[in-house]
């Protein structure tokens, strides 16, 4: 019974590390595309040449629970900080498109992946040297992105069009 055990431990922890950490890519992607939104939606009532200064702002207030570092401690309590380096760092590209009907947000984010030995299988599974910021979907990098984490990133890609309820016309 121990040999079996032995034998069988290796496949099961891997196993139950790998649904975490596909839960917490799930929830990840869920917040990056929420802040996708948020940033769209802050960038429609924005006075113009101001968009993407407030689209940022909204995506950071957002992802800022996503990337919670040493340098968001506050009185010994780890605290979401928008200002952080983690958060500003993650945000690899925020693009704001606009014309007089609409806005589209250009979201791309690093989410740290976590778990052990999830992130590792993850990351072997990836060409890493097939990332670019250019192209589109979600990818996995080595990169360090502004912090201290050295392990493996899935790079979230998130595109959101919001129509303009109104015009205003002078």
């Amino acid at each position: 019974m121990l040999l079996e055990t032995v034998i069988v431990m290796p496949f099961l922890a891997a196993l139950v590390f790998g649904a975490l950490q596909m839960a917490h890519i799930h929830a990840a992607r869920q917040v990056v595309s929420y802040a996708a939104y948020a940033a769209a939606r802050a960038a429609l009532p924005a006075e113009n040449g101001k968009e993407k200064e407030e689209a940022e702002k909204a995506a950071r207030r957002i992802l800022c629970f996503l990337a919670a570092s040493p340098d968001s401690m506050h009185d010994g309590v780890l605290m979401p900080d928008p200002e952080s380096q983690a958060v500003k760092g993650r945000i690899l590209s925020l693009n704001v498109k606009q014309d007089s009907w609409s806005r589209e947000v250009d979201l791309k984010f690093a989410f740290p992946l976590v778990i052990p030995l999830a992130a590792q299988i993850l990351a072997y599974q990836f060409d890493l040297s097939d990332y670019s910021t250019k192209q589109p979907g979600s990818h996995i990098s080595t990169a360090s992105f502004g912090d201290a984490f050295t392990g493996p990133h899935l790079i979230f890609h998130e595109r959101i069009r919001l129509p303009k309820p109104y015009i205003v016309k002078n």
